[in-house]
């Protein structure tokens, strides 16, 4: 691979447009350029959009770039830019030669198509953001992934689903699913719990359904499993507002209260309710224990010991080594030196946001110590970690099995090869190959948690 295009072409970020950044504003029905009529637009699915603008762009024609794609307004003022920021790198890539199977995303309120494409002198992934008008909202690129083979799961053969709406403490309803396995009811159940960020109950990463893989494999095995909109997912402008908001209001309640409503359910068998947090749900799992006595046990997924803020500077340092571009590496520094902030809570009014946060939220997490709180927890507890985790890494799971390694009620398994999300994944890849990869929970996982629940009989 040519290194020099790498570092020039995959830093790009076309028009300034990074999907993390994207803004969702209401776009003008009218996406068209001055002067150019709505049926001069190229038209089709996102797919066949996403090939032609990719089309277009290996060959260099930047008029029909600029005149015949829709593009939100933020793309429309930026798009004066784009033949002098693309025109360099397209010569060093060489002639495009393959354009190969596009994979269509969900992330944000977005979609985005992933579209591979092999050039003469390399292959990348252009990555085309649309909006929910289908209009393109921005486009960036990152490293050549194989297109995938990985065929999603299905819900398995005699295993059911039911909708639910969860009514928690304040009146607010969850939307969630109960998937049940075929066989004899009631039936155990795991009630999981989400990672930062408005997820929804599949917790859909990229295209990756975490949870829905894991409720799917458990369901092979006998066990029942709740998954639920979040909070932050259904109420996110009011929870924004909110300057009093902490995990307290968006994971632990709602946990703690689908524990005392799933109970009810005909189907579940209220001695055998667990519960499952993934990366932040799991670093909150003391304190739903603590306030779930009835629950016959506990799983962290990737749950961190280290606060959540010095957590994310790791993060952003480890994420440092792929930025290249002058603008990608000010970005990355102006977001650690956002993280300083925290340091000095005491200075900020209450509605002064860090990190997209009021400072109640970071109080109550950098007040809050996880391996301490855990010691009360008698009930079961199983610990799960991806060795190539480069969010919540080895070393979190090696601090938690220092502290309860010794202890009967813990279990602990990690697993070579997997990311954050339990998948196949790789500590020191590029971040966008390290996500935007469909792929699948590894059986290993949902193996060791069915173990761990049927051991419990």
């Amino acid at each position: 691979m040519n290194k020099s295009i790498k570092k020039g072409f995959i830093g790009l970020l076309l028009l300034s447009v990074v999907l993390s950044g994207c803004q969702k504003t209401p776009a003008p029905a009218e996406s068209n350029q001055p002067g150019t009529d709505v049926q001069d637009k190229v038209t089709g699915s996102r797919e066949e959009i996403a090939k032609a603008y990719v089309e277009t762009l290996g060959a260099g024609d930047f008029d029909k770039l600029l005149q015949g794609f829709a593009y939100d307004e933020q793309m429309q003022k930026a798009s004066s830019q784009l033949q002098a920021s693309l025109e360099p790198s397209l010569k060093q890539l060489g002639a495009l030669k393959e354009i190969q199977t596009a994979n269509e995303i969900q992330q944000g309120g977005y979609i985005i198509v992933q579209v591979p494409v092999l050039f003469e002198n390399q292959n990348l992934c252009v990555n085309v953001v649309f909006d929910d008008q289908d209009q393109i909202a921005g486009v960036n690129f990152s490293e050549y992934v194989e297109p995938s083979n990985v065929a999603a799961l299905t819900l398995p053969e005699g295993a059911a689903e039911q909708e639910l709406t969860l009514t928690m403490r304040d009146g607010k309803d969850l939307p969630a699913t109960l998937t049940l396995p075929q066989g004899d009811q009631p039936a155990p159940v795991i009630i999981l719990v989400h990672g930062s960020g408005p997820n929804d109950r599949n917790e859909t990463l990229y295209g990756n359904t975490v949870f829905q893989d894991i409720a799917y494999r458990l369901a092979e095995q006998g066990i029942a499993t709740v998954r639920y909109d979040k909070r932050t997912f259904v109420y996110g402008a009011e929870c924004a507002g909110d300057t009093q908001f902490t995990v307290e209001q968006e994971t632990i309640q709602d946990a703690v209260d689908i524990v005392g409503l799933i109970a009810k359910q005909p189907e579940i068998d209220s001695s055998a309710i667990y519960v499952l947090g993934h990366s932040l749900g799991g670093l909150c799992m003391p304190r739903i224990a603590a306030e779930t006595p009835e629950a016959a046990g506990y799983i962290m997924m990737a749950a961190p010991v280290t606060d959540l803020a010095s957590l994310m500077k790791m993060q952003y340092e480890h994420l440092a080594q792929f930025m290249n571009t002058d603008q990608e590496k000010a970005s990355m520094e102006a977001m650690i030196a956002e993280l300083d902030k925290l340091q000095q809570l005491d200075s900020l009014s209450e509605d002064e946001a860090v990190v997209g946060a009021y400072p109640a939220y970071w109080k109550d997490l950098l007040s809050y110590d996880p391996v301490k709180t855990a010691e009360t927890i008698t009930k079961p507890v199983l610990v799960l970690q991806g060795e190539e985790d480069y969010q919540v890494p080895l070393q979190e799971f090696e601090t938690w099995k220092a502290a309860y390694g010794e202890k009967a009620n813990w279990t602990f398994h990690s697993y070579s090869g997997l990311s954050h999300l339990m998948m196949p994944g790789d500590f020191d890849a590029n971040p966008n190959t390290y996500y935007m990869q469909k792929a699948v929970v590894d059986p290993r996982v949902t193996d060791d948690i069915a173990a761990f629940i049927h051991a419990q009989k």
